[in-house]
C-alpha cells in the first residue's frame, strides 16, 4: 500500500466551499453593521441641529424659514447643509450636518418649519427598515417632505407631523 500525502481534490474543494460560505456570512454582517453605523450618525446629525435650532429659538423666539429644505435665518441669510449655522456673531453650530449616503437617493437632509415659525421637523432616510425609529412618527408610512419620501424625522417637543 502506498502512503500518500496531501489532501484529495473532494477534500480541497469542500474546504473552498466551507471558506466561501464564512466569507459570505462575514461580509454580509459587515456590510449590516456599516448601514446602522451610518444611521446612528443620521440619527445623531439630526438630534444635534434640534438642539441648535431650540437655542436659536431661545434667542430669537421663532425657528428659522424654511428655504427649499435648507435653513434661512430672520436676516435673510440660508444657511446650507455643510455651512456654519451662526448668527449676530454666535455659532449655534460650526458645521450643520451633511448627508454621508454612499448610495441612492443622494438628496439631503430636510428642514421643514410650521407657517408661525414656532415648530419644526427634521427628516432624513435610515438605510436599516428595521430600525425602531423607521417611519415611527408615521404609521409605518414615509414622510414626503422637501419633493422626497423620508423615513426618520425628529419634529420639535410641541408638534405634529400635521402641523408642519
Amino acid at each position: 500500500m502506498k502512503n500518500k500525502k496531501g489532501f484529495t481534490l473532494i477534500e480541497m474543494l469542500i474546504v473552498i466551499v466551507i471558506m466561501g460560505i464564512l466569507t459570505t456570512i462575514t461580509v454580509a454582517q459587515f456590510m449590516t453593521a456599516q448601514r446602522k453605523a451610518r444611521d446612528v450618525q443620521r440619527k445623531g446629525d439630526i438630534s444635534a441641529l434640534g438642539k441648535a435650532l431650540e437655542m436659536y429659538y431661545t434667542d430669537y423666539g421663532e425657528f428659522p424659514r424654511s428655504s427649499l429644505g435648507e435653513i434661512q435665518l430672520i436676516s435673510g441669510e440660508i444657511i446650507h447643509w455643510g455651512g456654519v449655522f451662526e448668527d449676530d456673531g454666535y455659532t449655534y453650530m460650526a458645521t450643520v450636518p451633511t448627508e454621508n449616503r454612499i448610495n441612492s437617493p443622494p438628496y439631503q437632509y430636510c428642514y421643514v418649519v410650521s407657517a408661525d415659525q414656532k415648530m419644526y421637523g427634521l427628516f432624513s432616510n435610515l438605510e436599516n427598515n428595521l430600525d425602531s425609529d423607521y417611519n415611527k412618527l408615521n404609521n409605518g408610512n414615509p414622510y414626503n417632505f422637501c419633493s422626497h419620501d423620508y423615513n426618520f424625522a425628529i419634529i420639535s417637543p410641541n408638534a405634529r407631523l400635521s402641523d408642519l
